[in-house]
């Protein structure tokens, strides 16, 4: 029973492995798309001045962010770390990632 326990352990985390990858895959094609749009929209829309304005009022200190910067935060929140849209985690989100 324990080796089948630790093989199905196993599996789950290669299933586990490759979900990542996917994820982080799909922010990469996600950002691409919105850098290569940001001529015809702009760098910012509502929803981006919207959030940084939230921000700003949470901390002086906030720098803002652009809409793609948001997009790529928020595909990074949701699918790779499974965490909510706050300040504090789209910072933390937008810092260098070494596996890029």
């Amino acid at each position: 029973m324990s080796k089948i326990t630790l093989i199905f352990a196993i599996l789950c985390l290669f299933a586990a492995a490759m979900a990542q990858e996917n994820a982080r895959e799909v922010c990469r094609r996600v950002n691409e798309r919105c850098q290569r749009s940001a001529g015809n929209h702009g760098p910012n829309n509502d929803i981006s001045n919207i959030f940084n304005e939230w921000c700003r009022r949470q901390n002086r200190n906030w720098r803002n962010i652009s809409r793609c910067e948001l997009t790529r935060a928020t595909c990074r929140l949701t699918l790779e770390r499974c965490r909510s849209l706050s300040c504090e985690n789209v910072r933390n989100a937008l810092g260098p990632d070494p596996r890029e």
